[in-house]
């Protein structure tokens, strides 16, 4: 089992990498490998589901920058496209998605626990650490919370093919309403829940670090080395 904290380390590096690739060839293979990664791993439902709203932002990006950016026009007889704004926006298109990829791949793979008390030990601030942590729990219970109020319409009929278009959007604001007010009012229990059991905003957790071994070590090493290489033949393209 790798260390959360050469993960981490590692998913950084790699991002930061995929966003300064000139070419597209490496961030889709980065992704290929990814998506091979999560097959194995027996992980692949959920990543792609997580990967849904990524891969269409990714998309549009695309499609705006086919039909806004560039200069050298190709006629489609219905509209026009610019070969500079397609393949600047497959470059985009590209880097969202591997980033979006391996950051998936990362929270699928660690624990959210694990993955807190390696940005502790990495001298993360510990309001960035408590607000990412509140921030978790509150969107699954504004998550559970949705599925509730979905079921209890649809039991009502609520969303009944027979229901016109107006009626399924007066169901969905009603629903949406009721969502934000339950989700504010389970966020002040959550808080007073946790005020109760001894947390309070200034409370210090424990400092001590625990070293590497060697493994983690030279696997961070070869993976660094292995992203500047990458890095290096993305210029040499």
């Amino acid at each position: 089992m790798t260390d959360s904290r050469i993960k981490i380390l590692i998913s950084f590096l790699l991002i930061t990498a995929i966003t300064v690739m000139k070419h597209w060839y490496l961030p889709i293979a980065i992704s290929l490998l990814c998506i091979v990664l999560a097959a194995k791993l027996k992980v692949m439902r959920n990543y792609g589901k997580k990967l849904i709203f990524p891969l269409v932002l990714a998309l549009f990006i695309f499609v705006t920058q086919g039909f806004t950016y560039g200069v050298n026009a190709i006629n489609l007889g219905i509209f026009s496209v610019y070969s500079e704004g397609i393949e600047y926006g497959f470059l985009i298109f590209s880097r969202v998605l591997a980033s979006a990829s391996v950051l998936i791949l990362l929270m699928l793979t660690t624990p959210e626990n694990d993955l807190l008390e390696s940005l502790r030990h990495l001298g993360v601030p510990g309001t960035i650490i408590q607000i990412s942590s509140f921030m978790s729990r509150y969107i699954r219970t504004f998550s559970y919370e949705g599925k509730k109020l979905k079921f209890a319409q649809e039991s009502r009929c609520g969303f009944s093919k027979n229901s016109g278009f107006t009626n399924r959007m007066h169901n969905i604001a009603s629903i949406s309403g009721a969502l934000i007010t339950r989700a504010f009012a389970k966020s002040e229990e959550v808080y007073r829940a946790m005020l109760s059991r001894g947390w309070k905003p200034d409370i210090q957790y424990p400092t001590e670090r625990y070293p590497l071994n060697k493994r983690d070590m030279i696997m961070g090493i070869t993976l660094s080395t292995g992203i500047f290489a990458m890095l290096g033949l993305d210029m040499l393209l």
